[in-house]
């Protein structure tokens, strides 16, 4: 992925975590192998193919302007589940004085020490359907990150994570909540998994 440049920190939603906001472009990321198989997927939204997991829109169609990084700023929401698969989401809330249009995927790169795929841990689609919709001054939406903790041994545990809203080319910097993940870059049905952004501030 494209090296992130650090800027200022950006205020967090009320009961979530402080963050830092990077913006600028970040370096392509070389291809990575394929991973163990893949877990079944209890809820039946798991990707089918790992595509990447860069800023895009989805099948629905905008109106007006659309949200921009200018616009929002990225913090971490809750993480819930214990066993098998979890939950974390983070959160863009709307920090500009005018509304703003969201729809479709934006991004989710994990960042963590080396090993054999690589630092980095780009995260495929899910199969939702997304929704458009209009984001006002001070309200939030959300991104919901589905992970699978490794089922045996270490795991790889990420450090922080880039998160990219749809449509945009700028990420912003959030720290990870902890906890060690099954990498499976490259599985046909992977348990790690992003979801379309979606209004509040919780799934």
């Amino acid at each position: 992925m494209l090296a992130a440049l650090v800027v200022a920190g950006a205020a967090a939603l009320t009961g979530c975590q402080t963050t830092t906001t990077v913006t600028g472009p970040q370096p392509a990321q070389s291809p990575t192998t394929a991973s163990t198989s893949a877990a079944a997927d209890p809820t039946g939204t798991a990707p089918t193919t790992s595509s990447g997991s860069g800023s895009g829109s989805g099948s629905g169609q905008t109106q007006g302007e659309r949200c921009t990084l200018d616009q929002l700023t990225a913090s971490l929401g809750r993480t819930t589940g214990e066993a098998g698969q979890r939950h974390t989401a983070v959160v863009w809330t709307n920090t500009s004085r005018a509304a703003c249009q969201m729809d479709g995927f934006g991004g989710v790169d994990l960042q963590g020490p080396d090993d054999p795929m690589g630092p980095t841990y780009s995260l495929p689609r899910s199969s939702e359907t997304p929704q458009s919709f209009s984001l006002a001054p001070g309200q939030a939406a959300h991104t919901t990150i589905t992970w699978l903790p490794p089922q045996d041994g270490s795991g790889w545990t990420p450090t922080w994570m880039l998160v990219t809203p749809p449509n945009e080319t700028r990420s912003a910097r959030v720290d990870w909540p902890g906890g060690a993940v099954l990498r499976q870059d490259g599985a046909t049905h992977p348990g790690t998994y992003i979801g379309p952004v979606s209004p509040g501030a919780e799934g």
